[in-house]
């Protein structure tokens, strides 16, 4: 069972989160709440289709061997009512409402494997990629909700605290390419532990990279992003941008247009149970 944050634990962390570019909120999921994911994780990497060139949610890694791996499935909360509950649980909007200062919507969502032996993911802002969306940086966060203890070892994701004020640059200018990594002191890198359970909030500006997963567990996470935002159809907005840009020829997009309609009334639903 899971406990409100008081609001001491919560005004740190909202305060931490403007501070360093992240936080992280624990208790909001149960041990018997993580079991549960797991279970659900384990029923969608065994979906059949998740090889097939066509399915435009699979995307692929390579390991450390060299072998192409099915590494995240985005998007993934319209074929799993178990995460889509999580990824809207009642006590984790409360606290986005309070760390980003008004109402939150959903923005996009996906669920990452990262099996042992998977590479990591370069230095990025996620930002960069959202700026079609005409929001204010400082109104975009993303979640990472652990299943599993993650740590550097494992490949956690690792941030430069305080470089969350600005889009830093490319190396060459390029306005729609990643920034140059010289531009923050990777000295400062922090890769916070988490429990499995724990809830990793950071800053669409909050710069980040992960490393390879050298454990012997996987690093799964459930990622989404949040808009401080009424507007309940960004979700499906995301996903009808996305899906075009992936398959330009419109391959699969019929699949996919009533599933975000459905979302969307599913989530204007769920906000207004939130906001009683």
């Amino acid at each position: 069972m899971t406990k409100e944050l008081d609001a001491t634990a919560l005004g740190f962390a909202k305060n931490e989160y403007w501070e360093k570019g992240y936080t992280i909120l624990r208790g909001i999921f149960s041990e018997n709440d993580v079991l549960r994911l797991q279970g659900e994780c384990e029923r969608l990497w065994a979906l059949p289709g998740l090889l097939d060139d066509l399915n435009i949610r699979s995307e692929f890694r390579r390991d450390l061997s060299g072998k192409l791996v099915v590494d995240r499935l985005d998007p993934v909360l319209d074929i799993s009512p178990p995460l889509f509950d999580t990824a809207l649980h009642p006590q984790l909007m409360r606290s986005l409402r309070e760390i980003l200062g008004g109402a939150v919507a959903l923005l996009k969502c996906k669920l990452i494997r990262k099996d042992p032996g998977t590479g990591g993911y370069l230095h990025h802002q996620d930002f960069l990629y959202w700026r079609w969306l005409n929001l204010p940086p400082d109104h975009l966060c993303s979640v990472a909700i652990s299943l599993f203890r993650s740590d550097a070892e494992s490949g956690g994701i690792e941030f430069f605290p305080g470089y969350h004020g600005t889009l830093l640059q490319s190396a060459n200018g390029d306005p729609e390419a990643d920034f140059d990594l010289p531009l923050v002191d990777v000295s400062l890198g922090e890769t916070p532990t988490l429990d499995a359970g724990d809830v990793l909030v950071f800053h669409a500006l909050a710069p980040h990279r992960s490393g390879a997963n050298n454990s012997d567990r996987p690093r799964t996470v459930l990622l989404p992003s949040y808009a401080r935002s009424d507007q309940h159809d960004l979700y499906g907005r995301y996903y009808e941008r996305e899906v075009k840009r992936r398959c330009a020829q419109m391959v699969g997009f019929e699949r996919y247009t009533a599933s975000l309609a459905a979302m969307s009334d599913r989530h204007k639903t769920a906000l207004r149970e939130t906001s009683k």
